[in-house]
Parts: structure tokens; C-alpha cells; sequence
């Protein structure tokens, strides 16, 4: 991966801007703490357990491990993003209050969850977010009444490929799902370089994928064995015929030489 920089000028020194990804070690202090030591306490909310925002690492080497302490941020900033959502879900409907102090998502919460002193902001965001609407998509059902019904049954091949975009529909729907959890405006990574925000997902996303690519082959070789157990179970039967065959022959011959014999 290649990466040209910041193109935001940097409005912090270089020490700082340093400090944020190595902390106090250019200043001789050991490594403190990654985002799975330095761990506050969860929050239970609506039921959902709600991890505390994780902590930024400060004792990252910048020397390209392999399990880099950026990636595991990354994965614990995803995870307590999708633990708010679930969170945010749950309270829809009740009249319970996310907790101030506990970083309450405001896009996903509906005004009376939210507390008294954000509410003002909730409704600023709202305001803002409905002035940026889109316009309607059109139904896909007013679309297919342009169209005359189809009398005939749709060939083989075309119900093949609607099962393999059905299937590519579902797959873009969780990678959709997966890049607004990554999308999420929320600070996380305010004060961290893009650089390293976009070196954590790309190596998450190497890693998935190499993780997808296994599964897809344990799959094909789970789908191949019933038809190998068939195979060697009909090699066995060969196999135990020939050997049936070859004593049967060998009788015959004791017993032709038997007779001659006598």
C-alpha cells in the first residue's frame, strides 16, 4: 500500500502529531496501554452490554506486525460502534435515557432517549440530516407495472443468475453494513493520521477476506465428501470383489491339480 499523506494540514506540531501514535515514548516513558488494557468499565443499556469507548494505543513500534495494535482498535472501535447501534435499537419505544456520560450515539437515538442537556444538539443534527435528505427511489413495484406479465416460465439459466444476485445482494447488504460501522462519525479516530486509520481497515479487510476464501473451500471439501465416502466406499467393493475372484481362481487351480494328481 502506498499512501500520499494528509491532504488536511496539520494544525498540531510534529512532536504532537507524533505523540498521538507513539504517546510518551519519544520522551523515554515505557508503552502504557492498547486498546484491550486500558479497558473502562461496560455499560448495561436496554439490556445491551456497552463496552466503554476504547482507548487509542500508545505503544504501536510502526514496525508492520503482524497483529498491529491499530488493527486491534479498529476491531474494538467496530465493536462498540455495532454494541451502540444494538443498544440504540433496543431503547426505540421505551422511555428509558442513554447516559450522558456514556458518549450517547445522537444520529440513531429518537429525541426522548436522549438526554436533557444533548437534546438541543439531537435536534440540530436532525435538522441538518433532513435538509441533506435524498429524494425517493422509486418502488421496485411501480417499475415492474411498466413491464407486461410474463406468461412463460423464465429459463433455467436466468433463475441460475437471479439465485447468484441474490446471493452477491445479500454479500453487499453486510458489506454495506460493515463499511457504516466504519463510517461512523463519532471521534474515534479524531486525532489519529488517516494513514493509519486506513492501514488498520485495509489489513482487516485483507484478513476477512483470507478468512472468507477458507471457509469457502472447508465448504467445498465438506460438499465433495459425500461423493469421495462414495468413491472409496465402491473402491473397497471392487477391490473386495477382485480378491473373492482371485481366491475362487486359486481354488479352481488346487483342484485341477488335485485331479490330475490322483
Amino acid at each position: 500500500m502506498l499512501f500520499e499523506g494528509n491532504p488536511i494540514p496539520a494544525a498540531a506540531s510534529p512532536e504532537e502529531r507524533m505523540a498521538s501514535i507513539f504517546g510518551g515514548r519519544l520522551a523515554g516513558e515505557p508503552p502504557r496501554a492498547t486498546s484491550r488494557t486500558a479497558v473502562g468499565a461496560g455499560t448495561m443499556i436496554a439490556g445491551v452490554p456497552v463496552p466503554a469507548r476504547p482507548q487509542e494505543p500508545d505503544n504501536c513500534c510502526m514496525s508492520g506486525c503482524v497483529n498491529c495494535v491499530w488493527e486491534t482498535y479498529s476491531d474494538d472501535v467496530r465493536y462498540w460502534r455495532a454494541q451502540r447501534r444494538r443498544a440504540a435499537q433496543a431503547l426505540r419505544g421505551t422511555a428509558e435515557v442513554w447516559p450522558a456520560d456514556r458518549d450517547p450515539p445522537l444520529a440513531l437515538l429518537d429525541p426522548r432517549n436522549v438526554p436533557q442537556r444533548l437534546r438541543a444538539q439531537k435536534a440540530a443534527a436532525d435538522a441538518a440530516a433532513a435538509s441533506g435528505a435524498h429524494p425517493a427511489v422509486t418502488p421496485r413495484a411501480a417499475v415492474r407495472a411498466l413491464f407486461p406479465a410474463r406468461e412463460t416460465p423464465l429459463p433455467a439459466r436466468v433463475i441460475e443468475a437471479s439465485k447468484r444476485n441474490h446471493n452477491h445482494t445479500e454479500k453487499r447488504a453486510e458489506r454495506a453494513a460493515e463499511d457504516a460501522l466504519a463510517d461512523t462519525d463519532d471521534g474515534a479516530w479524531d486525532g489519529v493520521p488517516e494513514h493509519i486509520r486506513a492501514f488498520a481497515e485495509f489489513e482487516r479487510k485483507k484478513r476477512l477476506q483470507k478468512r472468507r476464501r477458507n471457509e469457502e473451500r472447508q465448504r467445498k471439501i465438506e460438499r465433495r465428501a459425500p461423493l469421495r465416502d462414495a468413491l472409496r466406499a465402491r473402491e473397497n467393493e471392487i477391490a473386495r470383489l477382485n480378491e473373492q475372484a482371485r481366491e475362487r481362481e486359486i481354488a479352481a487351480e488346487r483342484a485341477g491339480t488335485a485331479e490330475k494328481s490322483s
